[in-house]
This record gives structure tokens, sequence and C-alpha cells, in this order.
């Protein structure tokens, strides 16, 4: 069975799929204290968000210019930092950091990124020993000469990028100045992460019941990391050599500018003036120009008018051109203007691709727009999951799957320009602490291998993440369903020589479908 998908749909498709394989669920994917063994002594009411650098390779950052981390531990630091400072603005006389028997029971991964736990992050040793920074409690270094400086800088954190300098530097500050009392400690095994930690909890932990500065805070240090006085003073050479390359660069860009418009213009001159509605259509090259009545014909091939669907853009029919090609017939809302037709069309004429469907032409007569599709006779994607009398297999859906991310993929890297669809209706997937059988579609009766089924629902909560900072990109998207789609082929070949073997008179069962 062989069927195209439309790429103004294709989007929606990839992650209708992945609402018919799952049941959805509306708990919070938040780490709580039933999350972590008993005893850890941290309250995780708040959300811990998943991180998209997870599915990228191990990369490292110098966050809050103290902490060596793999990026995709950055939101972690954040959670655990901020359980610490809720902890001691409750206790502000007991030590900001937990002993090392209750901090090693905070060492499980968090349930929506199961790779994410202290020792994957270099966490596991902020505990509390006798070195300077990890004994300190709230109170102690409320007292620091430092920390009103610290607290006046950082209550004034708005959108204004100078008081977020001001902040960070107060505070590397007073970093500095813990870590200069604790050189009697250098063999600790990193002064300078547990002295900045504990200089941002106490902080916080000052400024707790005030949420939407903590907010502020914390995006303050995110957006400054590695802001230390001793590294923002450059020495004049390597000023000068950085205003020579912006401005060379600059140069570069304005002379390649002027001699595109020049180009342009030329190309300008030697075109005959033409009405509007005719010039537009030159430069759609492959597309044929359809006029109304041609339209007309082939919309009224039919005894009574065949409707194929309705979207947001308008009315779908299905006609029947002169040389009896079936096709489809998108009627544009009069809401559509001009120029946004144009550009829309002018994308889709250069695309050709197996997985989407082809642009055959269009037609604009008489203030109306019309598009003219390849039919994909088999029907499409939602008719096939949602019928009753047939079921998808597992493997037929990972094919699907996989020719919906290569489509993406293709669309967002297409040679004349990305072509991102900006209309995706991209359903919410949670996983709360559901087990994964409660997302399993229950009529593939278990028949579906697990490890790539979990897989697939990580990447699909990633990709309807609320911040575009989370969300993988289409290239880390089809590397994971590619994954799931090689093993998914390896198994298919196993049980297909395994059957071979066992009995030739048993009569194969469709690899696509299997009845209800």
């Amino acid at each position: 069975m062989k069927t195209r998908y439309s790429s103004s749909l294709l989007a929606f498709f990839f992650f209708f799929i992945i609402s018919a394989f799952f049941i959805h669920s509306t708990s919070n994917t938040l780490p709580s204290p039933d999350d972590r063994s008993s005893g850890c002594g941290l309250d995780f009411h708040y959300s811990y968000q998943p991180s998209g650098y997870c599915l990228v390779p191990k990369r490292k950052i110098i966050q809050w210019d103290s902490i060596s981390t793999p990026l995709c531990c950055r939101n972690a630091l954040v959670a655990f930092s901020l359980a610490l400072a809720q902890r001691s603005s409750n206790q502000t006389n007991g030590s900001i950091f937990l002993k090392q028997s209750q901090w090693d029971n905070c060492g499980g991964p968090f349930r929506n990124q199961k790779q994410v736990s202290l020792q994957y992050c270099g966490f596991d040793k902020f505990y509390y020993s006798d070195s300077k920074c990890t004994n300190l409690s709230v109170s102690t270094v409320q007292q620091r000469s430092e920390f009103q400086s610290v607290l006046d800088s950082c209550s004034r954190l708005s959108s204004s990028f100078d008081w977020c300098g001001n902040c960070s530097r107060a505070l590397l500050t007073m970093r500095n100045s813990m870590m200069e009392e604790s050189k009697d400690h250098e063999n600790d095994v990193d002064v300078k992460a547990l002295c900045g930690l504990a200089a941002v909890i106490s902080i916080a932990a000052a400024k707790w019941t005030e949420t939407s500065l903590i907010g502020n805070l914390y995006n303050c240090f995110e957006s400054l990391d590695n802001l230390d006085p001793g590294y923002v003073k450059l020495k004049n050479s390597m000023l000068k050599a950085i205003i020579a390359i912006i401005i060379a660069t600059i140069t570069v860009m304005l002379v390649l500018a002027l001699i595109k418009y020049v180009a342009k213009s030329k190309r300008n001159r030697r075109r005959k003036p033409r009405k509007a509605s005719k010039e537009i259509t030159t430069t759609w090259s492959g597309l044929y120009r359809f006029s109304k009545a041609e339209i007309d014909a082939a919309i009224g091939f039919y005894p009574e008018i065949k409707y194929l669907g309705r979207g947001s853009a308008g009315q779908v029919y299905k006609g029947v051109l002169p040389s009896g090609q079936v096709v489809a017939i998108k009627h544009m809302n009069r809401s559509n203007n001009t120029d946004s037709f144009t550009r829309e069309v002018e994308g889709l004429s250069r695309v050709r691709h197996p997985n989407l469907v082809c642009l055959f032409g269009c037609c604009i007569e008489g203030g109306e727009h019309f598009l003219v599709y390849e039919y994909c006779p088999s029907g499409n994607l939602a008719q096939h999951l949602l019928r009753k009398d047939v079921v998808l297999t597992w493997e037929r859906r990972v094919k699907i799957l996989r020719d919906c991310a290569i489509a993406l993929r293709h669309l967002h890297h297409n040679i004349d320009g990305c072509i991102v669809h900006r209309d995706i209706k991209a359903r919410d997937v949670n996983l709360g602490k559901r087990p994964l059988s409660d997302f399993e579609d229950p009529r593939l009766n278990g028949n579906l291998n697990k490890a790539d089924f979990e897989s697939i629902l990580q990447i699909a909560v990633l990709c309807v993440a609320k911040s575009g900072k989370g969300r993988p990109t289409i290239n880390d998207v089809f590397e994971e369903i590619d994954k799931a789609w090689k093993n998914t082929k390896a198994e298919m070949v196993n049980l297909s020589s395994n059957k071979e073997t066992s009995s030739s008179a048993i009569p194969s069962k469709s690899s696509d479908v299997f009845p209800v």
C-alpha cells in the first residue's frame, strides 16, 4: 500500500500518529518526593523541564561560571538548587547542603528524562563536608559583608540587561571571596563549584517568597554564564582584532548585497511588462495555469459534487481533468490575500519528494484562488488509523512515522530555503507517573517493541514542549525514529526466518494490518 502525504497536513499527521498510539495523561511531568528514595529531604514541587539537548552528543558547559556539567544537565542544576533553596529558606540556621547519605538518596534519575541524575551530571559530590563552602548555613552567608551588595543588585532585576550584569558581578565577587577563605581545602572536588552553588542558593533562599524575582534571577545567570570580572577585560590587541573582523564581515555583506541588487535590477530591465496575474505564474516553473472554466468542469465531472475535506485554508473537492486524471482541488478562502497565496505557491512549486503530494497547478481568476493537487486514492492517514475493521501493525506505524520525519526534514532543509508549516494542530503529550502500558493502543495487544515505544514517547514529549529551547531539531527527531525503524526491520527479518523454518504450510499475514 503506497500512500503519499500532503505537506500541508504532514506535520499534523506526524503528531496525530503519536496521539493514536498513546492515551494522553493530564498529570504534570514533575519529580516529586515519591520519585526519589525516602530520606532525600528535598521537595520537588516545581517543574523539571526536560531538555532537548539530551538528544545530541554529550557536550559540557560551565554553568554560572562555576560548575562544569553536560549541556543536558542545565535544567537539572536549576531544579536541585531550587529544592535546596526552599529547604534553606525554612531553616536558615541549618546547613545549605545535605549530608552525604541524604544526598545519595536524591541520586535517582528524573522520571521524564531518565539519563539525568546526580552521577551523570557530576553533582554527586555536592554534599555537606568539612569544606568551608559546604558547611555553611544561609544565616552565615547573610552575615558576610558582600551579601547585602548582592541582595541589593539582584533585587532590582527586571528586563534590564545592566541590572542583570550588576547582579552577576556582585554574586561572583562574593563567590571569589568565599573561595579565598577556602584555600586550605584545595583537595576538595571543586571549591569554585561548591562556593558558587552556595552563593546562588543563599540568594534564592533569602528571596524565596518573591516568585517572579526567583525566575528573573535564574534567567539572569543562564544568560550570563562565565561573566567573571577577571574575564571581561580584553587586551587592546584582541579588541582591535575583533573590531577588524566585524568591520571586514560587514563590508563583505554590503558588497554581496550590492552585487545581488545590481543583478536583480538587470534581470528586471530585460523583462517585458506583463499583467500582474500573468507575471506571477511565469515564475512558477512546472505548474499549469488553469482557467476558472477548467476548474468548474473538473469539479462538476461527477453528478454530485464530491467533498474531500475542509481546513482552515479552504474547501477541498475531488475532480477529474479532461485527460481523465483524478485530482484534489482546494478552493482557498477569500480571507487569504494574493501575496500570501503567491508566496505559498512559489514555495510548493519547487518541492518534489516521494512522501509529499505533488502540486500540479493553480487558478487565479475573478478574485478566487484554487490549487490543484495529486489525488491519493488510498485515503488519508487518519482514515487508516481510525478504521474499526483492521488495525495498523506496529511495524507499519513506525514506517509511517519515519516517512513523515523524512518529508519534514526535506522541507526544513529545502535547497531554496526552509519551509515551515506554521499551522500545526502540535496535542500535548505528558508522561506523568503512569506506566508505559497506559499509553499503548490496546488494539495492538502488546505487539510492539517496548524500548522503541518509550523512545518515541520521549521524543514526542520534547517535540510539544512549550518552550522552543527544549525542542529537538528535525534531524534529532529523524535519528530517533530511524533507530526504531531499524530495530523493527531486524525483528521482522528474525520473525520471518523463524516462521519459514517452523512451518512452510502456515499462511503468512500482512505486515501492514491485521483484522480486529
